[in-house]
């Protein structure tokens, strides 16, 4: 019988410096839709063959089911046993895991067992593990004060947090987690959005290696962020938190977003159309028509003004702020320097009067 092992069992067995070597047989595609933090991928089955013995077993029987399984999984196994041990050459302990602590995942503990390999069979399988990922975001108990990073679209937030982040400052990159920008053009040059899933265990972890930390800098951001959604508690805390107002020029940050998106991939031409189909009930016939053409002509300097101007800025505010409405601000036009302002102020805990005498 393969030796089985809980969540919490793993928690209390391995140390942070001997963590276990998680393996994920699940199907390719099960295993971009939402895996544990750090495990592997060695498929018992292709999405193809996943979907051939789901359907036997729901059309046929499960004896069926089982025995093509078994003849699909059986010719692999060598394969699987080999990889297995090119990636246990730190003799970390293994951990094996399915859906729901299945078939799967039993068959090739046992196999390995067989083989002299130790390893553990996951209770409960990624079912589990993302049940303990929503239960702990539902009742973290968060301690550091969020620092907001606000302003207008193109004015460096993303890389002042970078910078930040140099210079040891504890900071979470939200859109970087959900591979989204957040925005219409959002998406541009990213490649598929992440998971729910993904977000949420990247999340979690983040925030439990931050959580002794006096502040966590973050971007402004709504509570959606592309395909996900950040957890009740952490978006009350941004919004309860600190507010530093991020400023730039309009060329600067003209310059800045060309330099962002741009610069992202091959050509973007039906995902910037796309984008600005999208805007064309709010920004008009005419514009949106004027738009495209300054795309295609090449004058793409232009075309990302003009959505500055009557697209971004409008829609959040910040150019027609009052400095009331934020508890620091700071010029953005040396990102450098403007992460050197931002330390000093999160240094004085929040008090600019502390910085400025």
């Amino acid at each position: 019988m393969p030796k089985v092992i809980s969540l919490e069992e793993c928690e209390k067995m391995f140390s942070p410096d001997v963590l276990p070597l998680f393996i994920d047989v699940r199907s390719p595609s099960e295993y971009r839709h939402g895996a544990i933090v750090g495990a592997v991928n060695i498929p018992l089955f292709s999405d193809e063959e996943r979907a051939r013995v789901g359907t036997l077993y729901k059309t046929v029987g499960s004896d069926e089911a089982k025995d093509v399984g078994l003849a699909i999984a059986s010719g692999k196994l060598s394969d699987i046993v080999n990889r297995v041990k090119e990636l246990n050459c730190r003799e970390r302990p293994i951990v094996v895991y399915c859906w729901r602590g299945g078939m799967r995942s039993k068959s090739l503990v046992m196999i390995l067992d067989l083989m002299g390999i130790q390893a553990y069979q996951l209770s409960g399988g990624y079912k589990a593990y993302r049940n303990q990922i929503l239960n702990k975001l539902q009742k973290f108990p968060l301690k550091p004060r969020i620092a907001v990073l606000c302003g207008s679209t193109g004015v460096g937030k993303t890389t002042l947090l970078a910078k930040l982040a140099a210079r040891g400052q504890a900071m979470i990159d939200l859109e970087q987690l959900a591979n989204h920008r957040g925005s219409a053009f959002g998406h541009l040059g990213l490649g598929k959005p992440a998971t729910a899933q993904n977000f949420d265990a990247h999340l979690l972890g983040q925030l439990q290696s931050m959580n002794t930390e006096p502040y966590i800098v973050v971007e402004c951001e709504s509570k959606r962020i592309g395909n996900v959604y950040l957890p009740d508690f952490f978006h009350q805390a941004m919004q309860q938190g600190i507010r530093i107002l991020v400023t730039a020029s309009i060329k600067t940050r003209t310059r800045r977003l060309m330099d962002e998106y741009m610069e992202t991939g091959p050509d973007l031409t039906d995902a910037v159309f796309a984008s600005l189909e999208s805007l064309r009930k709010r920004l008009g016939n005419h514009l949106t028509n004027t738009l495209r053409d300054n795309f295609l002509q090449g004058q793409i300097a232009d075309m990302v003004e003009q959505l500055l101007l009557h697209y971004y800025d409008p829609l959040y505010g910040y150019e027609t702020a009052g400095l009331t409405d934020f508890d620091y601000c700071v010029c953005a036009e040396n990102l450098d320097e403007a992460a050197d302002q931002i330390i000093a102020y999160i240094k004085q805990g929040g008090n600019a009067n502390a910085i400025f005498g």
